[in-house]
């Protein structure tokens, strides 16, 4: 078995460097939803005016750019400890810090 290449060559080269931090989220849970504002249910704090990128999958998939207003620690109904992130959705992605017009 040959692993010619393997962990050898870059995977990933940027044009030009960025400032930033990437967190993989696990799943949240919705607890209300409007145009103002989302409420979640998150299994690790968030930072007041992080922004977060959150992915609905009700009818589809649909993708929410958002600012943190506010994290708190909760029980939840199964006894764990969990966070009730506050967001605010922005009007563009636009807004969200080194996304472009596109989304990317």
């Amino acid at each position: 078995m040959s692993l010619l290449g393997r962990r050898k060559h870059s995977r990933y080269l940027l044009a030009q460097p960025v400032e930033g931090n990437v967190r993989v989220r696990d799943e949240v849970t919705i607890e209300s939803r409007d145009e103002r504002e989302i409420v979640v249910l998150a299994p690790v704090a968030c930072r007041p005016d992080e922004w977060v990128a959150l992915e609905i999958l009700a009818s589809g998939r649909h993708r929410v750019s958002a600012k943190v207003v506010e994290s708190r620690p909760v029980v939840a109904e199964d006894g764990a400890i969990r966070h009730r992130v506050r967001l605010v959705p922005s009007t563009t992605d636009a807004e969200m810090p080194g996304v472009t017009e596109d989304g990317r």
